[in-house]
């Protein structure tokens, strides 16, 4: 209790020391002591909290992040992922700093704003300051917290009522070697108006060396009969932590997207929240993650079914190899006015590696008596009859493996609608597998 002890305080001096240097709008102030205040009250979770119980902090509790002060040099690997998903309103963040020179974010058709809130507070809509930080769970999640307390900049999302966007928009958060030992705080924020149709895909990068502490918020509002997919790509380096959070609200008619692909930092955290608020609302939430070595990479999802004749459907992957470890955490709850509800839940562990661990917990709490609802999930190796048909006709081990696996994950690539991100995502699978060469051509 101690050391989670001196970690608040040094959070707090931290927060203190810069709001006495900085001058802002006193909304903005508000949102930020709102966060630090929800913050102390609960502090860092340990293993006594349930929903953090199976997630090793030790490594982030022992370190202090200073937050960023400011971008370090991008290497030239990582400007060319800046640009790896081709013509798009692009935005892009280094080390938590927005870089004009980086971004592109083209000519905005009407009724797309999509700008950093450094460059356009003045000119935000009051629908937006409305929304920053109402929907973020910053009093059970302390990482949210975090976020809220400490985030600078934000980008500002707004599609109008009725919009349709020919190109997706898409951020690009870039973690440089300078970040080591230092604390970045992404925040999103989404607003989708009535009838709007829209792609946004959030893609995470790092260099290989710095020990940074990531904590990204998304907050995504799809407003009646919105049309809105999410994407999260997430393939920082190899040492550092990402914890950050993605919170939905949905209202009538909605239809909500989120996919996360995950393969990237040590220790990896994403928790999801989606709340049907709506009559007919409909929220996807899909994620594959891949992990090696000793990565740590941790699902969590809550799902609220508040109104009747909501729709949701769950499906995790994961691929582990090494000596990796992974969770998925789900749970779906259905109130008691949430009638004619359709909720599935599944997760399906794949392990290649004899020592790898697969944790799944989905749940159900269900308060409604007029409901269909179903959970599942799987963990285990790839079936050696398979492997053994394979070899018979002269595919090596590691190439059926890897045309076997490739199979496994492809049922999450296939509902991506954004064909550069398809093939993007698809060649990380790829480079991620023994035989993926022969996998990528047979499949």
């Amino acid at each position: 209790m101690e050391a989670i002890a001196e970690q608040k305080s040094i959070y707090l001096q931290d927060y203190e020391a810069h709001a006495a240097q900085v001058e802002e709008s006193k909304g903005l102030r508000r949102l930020h002591r709102n966060g630090i205040e929800r913050f102390e009250a609960q502090g860092f979770p340990g293993r006594t909290v349930e929903a953090w119980r199976k997630t090793d902090l030790t490594p982030v509790l022992r370190e202090h992040f200073v937050p960023s002060d400011g971008p370090g040099p991008v290497a030239s690997g990582l400007i060319e992922k800046v640009g790896a998903l081709g013509q798009a309103h692009r935005l892009v963040f280094v080390d938590g700093w927005f870089d004009a020179g980086l971004s592109d974010p083209g000519e905005l058709p009407n009724g797309l704003t999509v700008a950093p809130l450094s460059a356009s507070e003045e000119r935000m809509p009051a629908i937006m300051w409305e929304a920053l930080g109402a929907y973020a769970d910053t009093a059970t999640h302390p990482f949210a917290a975090l976020n809220t307390a400490f985030f600078r900049d934000a980008v500002m999302v707004h599609v109008a009522r009725g919009t349709t966007l020919v190109q997706p928009i898409v951020v690009v958060h870039v973690l440089t070697s300078e970040a080591d030992r230092r604390a970045v705080y992404p925040r999103t924020l989404i607003v989708a108006e009535e009838a709007s149709q829209f792609s946004l895909v959030e893609h995470f990068v790092g260099a290989d060396e710095p020990f940074a502490l990531n904590c990204p918020v998304a907050e995504i509002v799809a407003q009646q009969g919105a049309n809105v997919d999410y994407y999260k790509v997430q393939e920082e380096g190899g040492g550092s932590a990402h914890l950050g959070a993605v919170h939905v609200e949905a209202a009538r008619d909605a239809t909500v997207h989120v996919h996360s692909f995950a393969c990237g930092a040590k220790l990896a955290r994403t928790d999801i929240y989606a709340n049907l608020t709506g009559p007919g609302a409909d929220v996807t939430l899909n994620g594959l993650y891949l992990t090696n070595g000793r990565q740590y990479c941790d699902h969590h999802t809550w799902v609220n079914h508040k109104a009747e004749h909501g729709t949701t459907r769950q499906l995790f992957k994961g691929v582990l190899q090494g000596r990796s470890e992974a969770v998925f955490d789900g749970l779906v709850k259905v109130f008691e006015q949430a009638q004619k509800i359709d909720a599935q839940q599944q997760n399906r562990n794949l392990l290649l590696g004899k020592l790898a661990l697969a944790h799944s917990n989905p749940r159900l709490e269900i308060h409604a008596d007029d409901v269909k609802c179903s959970h599942g999930s799987t963990v285990g190796q790839l079936d050696d009859e398979a492997l053994f048909y394979l070899n018979t006709r002269g595919i090596s081990f590691d190439e059926a493996q890897g045309m076997l696996t490739v199979a496994f994950a492809n049922e999450l690539l296939t509902p991506i609608r954004l064909d550069a991100l398809y093939q993007y995502e698809r060649r990380l699978l790829l480079q991620q597998l023994p035989g993926a060469e022969m996998a990528g051509e047979m499949s």
